[in-house]
């Protein structure tokens, strides 16, 4: 049998288990057969799983899908305020999503946090299962799909979710390994305490995996920062605060936008809270009859993807119909929220948006996502509602940012938009 010990896979290992592997190894090969939840396992399907098939109702229609081609892209070095103000305004109107440049989020953090996202999901799925939950109320978990409690079909995603904000509460939850080195599926160089190596393998393979461990590739794999847990902690820490003042910049542009002062909504947002989704889309067998992510519409305030570089998933709903938003190299893309949709009494829109899959290559995004203070008070602003008009009143109740996201998440992620349970009846 011939083996690439470079490459190897968990889908390898628990092939080569099937070729001599002693039985003494089963319990430490346990975690990685628990693991058939997630789809971030290396191994390609051939067909699509019968949990993932969307009825024919509610399939992509990929054929139908166009790239957007007047996406906005808004460049936030312009020294020109009133002309930025305005962009931003047609932009949150018109889409409720644009692309910022220039956005002070440096390339080092920028690449950083994508090696680090790429070197979590190349993790054993012994080393990823240690962090995986269907709890949704987990501050940070694995997971698959999106709410796999309450869905009747499955999307084709896994995601890593992290809460950020205050990074001193939540960084010691962060994982500590990036990739583990007494794990099968990425190097073998440390067995359990008191077994042999050659209890492991064949005589006839250990050659190779001598000749692997002593590699010059293999000591450079090794000594790679990234895999140091504190410099991966430091990598996302620097990230997720580099994004967050991205954030406080724009809500301070959606403000002026309005007419109103530039700390407006982050007042009435109050000590906003920050999370992330690290999301991976693996290679799908058959895209045309699932999704990565359904369409939805995003429950907090403002949202800021990294997309990835190479590959297109992103699509949103512009007057009843489908378009692609293609990566732009080195910009952020920015959607509104429906609490921004709440907060501008309804001009601004939280845009219904979809991720969809392919079949030649793994997608990779990194989704921030701004929230209001659990108590903050979601209420718009009397100049945008009041008129001369006695029974003039905003479009949705008043209600706290808690009692949504509670709402949001009873739901399932597809369901007509959570705002409409809100409304100022």
């Amino acid at each position: 049998m011939h083996l690439d010990w470079i490459s190897v896979t968990d889908s390898m290992v628990m092939e080569i288990g099937r070729h001599g592997f002693r039985p003494t190894l089963k319990p430490y090969f346990q975690p990685i057969y628990m693991a058939a939840k997630l789809i971030s396992t290396g191994f390609r399907h051939t067909t699509l799983p019968e949990n993932y098939v969307r009825p024919p109702s509610d399939r992509p229609c990929l054929s139908d899908v166009s790239p957007l081609k007047d996406f906005p892209i808004i460049d936030l070095a312009s020294t020109d305020r009133s002309r930025l103000v305005q962009q931003i305004h047609q932009a949150c109107s018109r889409f409720g999503f644009f692309q910022v440049i220039n956005h002070r989020v440096s390339k080092e953090t920028i690449d950083g946090m994508v090696s680090v996202a790429n070197e979590f999901f190349s993790m054993s799925m012994e080393e990823k299962m240690k962090l995986y939950s269907d709890d949704p109320t987990k501050t940070t978990r694995l997971s698959t799909s999106f709410n796999v409690k309450k869905e009747a079909v499955n999307n084709w995603r896994d995601y890593l979710r992290l809460h950020c904000y205050p990074i001193s509460k939540y960084v010691h939850e962060w994982p500590s390994s990036p990739l583990s080195f007494n794990t099968y599926s990425s190097g073998f160089n440390k067995l359990p305490e008191g077994i042999e190596r050659f209890e492991y393998f064949p005589n006839c393979m250990w050659f190779v995996v001598r000749r692997y461990l002593n590699s010059d590739w293999f000591m450079a794999y090794r000594e790679n920062p990234i895999r140091n847990p504190e410099k991966r902690r430091e990598i996302v820490s620097r990230y997720s605060t580099e994004v967050r003042e991205l954030g406080f910049t724009i809500e301070e542009l959606i403000s002026e936008s309005l007419g109103l002062e530039k700390d407006h909504m982050r007042k009435v947002l109050g000590e906003q809270g920050q999370h992330m989704a690290v999301n991976y889309y693996p290679p799908c067998p058959e895209p045309e009859l699932t999704y990565g992510l359904p369409a939805h519409t995003d429950p907090n305030a403002l949202t800021i993807l990294l997309q990835d570089a190479t590959v297109c998933g992103l699509q949103i709903l512009i007057d009843g119909q489908w378009f692609a938003v293609n990566p732009c190299p080195d910009a952020f893309v920015i959607n509104i929220g429906d609490q921004f949709q709440a907060l501008s009494n309804g001009v601004y829109k939280s845009v219904w948006h979809r991720a969809v899959t392919n079949t030649e290559k793994p997608r990779l995004s990194v989704a921030s996502f701004l929230c209001p203070a659990d108590c903050a008070i979601i209420s718009p602003a009397k100049p945008l509602w009041e008129t001369e008009e006695d029974e003039a009143k905003p479009i949705y109740r008043d209600y706290t940012y808690a009692e949504y996201y509670k709402k949001f998440w009873s739901r399932n992620l597809d369901q007509e938009h959570c705002l409409e349970n809100f409304l100022n009846h």
